[in-house]
């Protein structure tokens, strides 16, 4: 039997990336129907409508949802207690579409318009403050923008899903290979300075004058520079700021890396700083 292409199959599937079917996404999940590997009722975002269609296009049997219970609960977008959130930015890189908004030590929220109901934000909360919020939609996400305006809800709202994972797909790549740039030049800049530097230590150059001498013209400097009186406030003010962002970091690594007794004091403490950074009302 002559195998069907997974992009044709990939077209039926509502492109939530939600993994719910056992897959990484759905493009992984229509391979693996080409292949005749999966079911065609393992979708529970796509329900009876999608396994009805991926049938008829495979050839196969109707099955029931794979999850019954779950394919006939209504549709439902993330929704962040603000209250609650820690700003640590585990949603943020849990979402397939980009429809959280926020940065580390901010508070998230989400773009509702965007959601695509995929659940992946809840697990990696450290605080529990996201939930599902049922929405009156049979498909998500809402928005429709980067859809032809010819489609009709269900493929419109998989359009928009689409669009804008691959989009989210690119830009991390190109951060990564940024990163990558960046790891390269790095090395190659310190390669240059352990190679100056033995050519330094080869010579006859006294090392230890010149740094005698680079003191001795910074202390006289100071001594001729006017210092304002609260230049000292101002130094503790700064090594304060910087002690505690040390220790908000650490609360982070601890948060995501450390032991059940040093997550909890982690999140004991993140509390604590979000408390003493919250305006005043």
């Amino acid at each position: 039997m002559m195998s069907i292409d997974s992009e044709h199959i990939d077209r039926l599937l509502p492109q939530t990336q939600c993994r719910q079917c056992g897959y990484q996404g759905c493009l992984p999940y229509a391979q693996a129907l080409s292949r005749g590997e999966a079911a065609i009722n393992l979708c529970t975002p796509g329900g009876t409508t999608v396994i009805m269609d991926l049938a008829k296009l495979l050839n196969k049997s109707v099955l029931p949802p794979a999850d019954p219970f779950k394919a006939q609960q209504p549709k439902a977008i993330a929704l962040i207690d603000e209250t609650e959130c820690i700003g640590c930015t585990a949603c943020i890189k849990a979402c397939p579409v980009d429809a959280i908004l926020g940065a580390t030590k901010q508070m998230h929220t989400v773009i509702s318009n965007e959601c695509s109901g995929c659940e992946l934000c809840i697990e990696p909360c450290p605080v529990d403050c996201i939930t599902m919020q049922p929405v009156q939609e049979h498909w998500l996400p809402r928005a429709r923008q980067l859809a032809n305006k010819q489609q009709d809800e269900r493929f419109a709202a998989a359009t928009q899903a689409k669009v804008r994972f691959q989009h989210r797909t690119a830009r991390l790549q190109r951060l990564q290979h940024q990163k990558e740039q960046q790891l390269h030049a790095h090395r190659l800049q310190k390669t240059a300075i352990t190679a100056t530097s033995s050519t330094k230590s080869a010579s006859s150059i006294n090392s230890a004058a010149l740094i005698a001498k680079a003191m001795a013209k910074a202390q006289t400097q100071q001594l001729q520079r006017r210092v304002p009186d609260n230049q000292e406030s101002f130094q503790q003010q700064q090594i304060a700021k910087a002690q505690e962002q040390a220790g908000y970091r650490r609360a982070m690594r601890d948060l995501q890396y450390g032991s059940e007794q040093q997550k909890a004091d982690a999140l004991t403490w993140l509390r604590l700083y979000k408390q003493q950074h919250e305006p005043q009302q």
